[in-house]
């Protein structure tokens, strides 16, 4: 059987953390776009469409990452994009319970570790399993992630 491809949208300000979920998801077979401004990835979510996952930072420029979670999950065009892994610095109680109070699935620690996040996509994988891909809305293709990779893609 062959596995899904995911469409994954990175949001946060950290290049490297950028940097390592791309290589950690690409090599499992996703594709991804990344972004270190809210309003930018809103954008490009608006246009093309919502992700099948999307890896939001806390800390964010002009918006924080809670407020980016509860827009997504109120805009009837974005609400798809599920699952959202929220990112933290710091393993505190009070930001996964807000995450988890504004629609966040799971959230993950830094520094990230490759097999954490390899089985948290093959969790959610598992989860979607009987979704038909695709069927999320536009797909974000290879056009629209080389769009997206120009400034931004992981070393911005």
């Amino acid at each position: 059987m062959q596995r899904r491809q995911l469409r994954v949208m990175v949001l946060d300000t950290s290049p490297t953390s950028r940097t390592i979920l791309v290589v950690i998801l690409r090599r499992e077979g996703h594709r991804v776009v990344c972004f270190g401004d809210p309003l930018e990835a809103l954008r490009f979510l608006s246009r093309h469409g919502p992700a099948d996952l999307l890896f939001l930072g806390l800390d964010l420029p002009g918006m924080d990452g809670l407020a980016v979670l509860k827009y997504v999950k109120r805009e009837p065009s974005l609400r798809q994009t599920v699952p959202i892994v929220l990112l933290e610095e710091e393993d505190g109680v009070l930001p996964r319970i807000l995450a988890r109070q504004a629609g966040a699935k799971h959230v993950v620690t830094k520094p990230l570790v490759r097999q954490q996040i390899v089985a948290l996509v093959s969790e959610i994988l598992m989860r979607l399993g009987s979704a038909v891909m695709g069927e999320q809305g536009a797909a974000i293709t290879s056009e629209q992630t080389a769009e997206a990779a120009s400034g931004r893609e992981a070393g911005e």
